[in-house]
């Protein structure tokens, strides 16, 4: 039995595959309110114990800063105590911080790789808090909030594996997926995207390409739930012994439970509630990924990594 449910993952991908084409937004609001508090819960309880010890406190309480002060900005706007250009511009800035961080764990690299690590974990910030008041950074959100749903390619560990084969290169192979997806659409045609209830980046897309948006919905709603697929299945059996399970569970489930009711009752609120917790989530994940790019990737040993189920 074991054996025939281990590669169940790859069916149910290409069946969210054909509903993101059949039917997008039904499929993008139902995921969004059922998977969306839980993945960011799993993959906190992964992501933990692969890098709490590579990276030094100090830089993990300059991270924590750094999200309080996004999830405080986003809560303001929750509340209607801020406005939504206000809310983006602290959407950069806080992630201009939370890249700031990471420069603590300069010393401890080479001095060539030092040099251009302090180069990239200084010009982005730069770049982000320039952008910050400008019209500019709405796209660069969006830009963020699309490419966030591949972040679990870079962020799998070296050794961890799916089947028989690293995970780095099944989820790669994975997540160009959409990539084909849209593409085809753009050429072949795509159904209307119009309609109240998308994802939030569309906005800007509809505004500065719209000729992308169409094709875009369908290929955008399958990575997102590629991306609740892996966080919360794939990645905790890949990286093996390394995760240790939800801890407190049943308030896990409780939250997400409560959260799915909220959404029932107040989609649009409940949205704009949930965007505090998947903000703090996704501007963990790019600081952790600049890490990861300058060598300071969790790696799970050989002994460790365990065959997916």
């Amino acid at each position: 039995m074991k054996g025939r449910l281990q590669h169940l993952w790859l069916p149910v991908a290409a069946a969210l595959g054909a509903l993101a084409l059949w039917q997008p937004a039904a499929l993008y609001l139902v995921a969004l309110a059922v998977f969306g508090l839980p993945h960011v819960m799993w993959e906190m309880a992964w992501v933990w114990p692969l890098w709490r010890d590579r990276v030094p406190r100090l830089v993990w309480v300059g991270l924590l800063a750094a999200l309080l002060l996004q999830a405080a900005a986003r809560l303001g706007l929750w509340f209607g105590r801020i406005d939504a250009p206000t809310a983006a511009a602290c959407d950069a800035a806080t992630l201009a911080l939370a890249l700031l961080a990471t420069l603590g764990l300069a010393p401890r690299l080479s001095a060539g790789r030092r040099l251009l690590f302090v180069a990239v974990a200084l010009g982005l910030p730069i770049a982000l808090l320039w952008l910050a008041d400008t019209p500019q950074v709405l796209g660069v959100l969006a830009m963020l909030a699309i490419a966030h749903n591949f972040t679990p390619v870079a962020l799998a560990p070296a050794h961890a594996r799916i089947g028989a084969w690293p995970a780095r290169q099944v989820l790669l192979a994975l997540f160009c997926a959409p990539l084909l997806l849209f593409a085809t659409l753009m050429l072949l045609g795509a159904p209307s995207a119009s309609g109240p209830m998308r994802p939030a980046e569309l906005g800007w897309l509809q505004q500065h390409a719209p000729q992308w948006v169409d094709a875009m919905l369908p290929a955008l709603v399958w990575a997102q739930c590629l991306h609740y697929l892996t966080v919360i299945h794939l990645m905790p059996r890949a990286i093996g012994s390394a995760w240790r399970g939800m801890p407190l569970r049943p308030f896990a489930l409780g939250a997400g439970a409560a959260l799915l009711a909220y959404f029932i009752a107040d989609y649009p609120a409940a949205r704009g509630l949930y965007a505090v917790a998947a903000g703090m989530h996704a501007w963990l994940e790019w600081p952790l990924i600049l890490l990861a790019l300058a060598g300071f990737a969790s790696r799970v040993p050989d002994d460790r990594a365990k065959v997916a189920s």
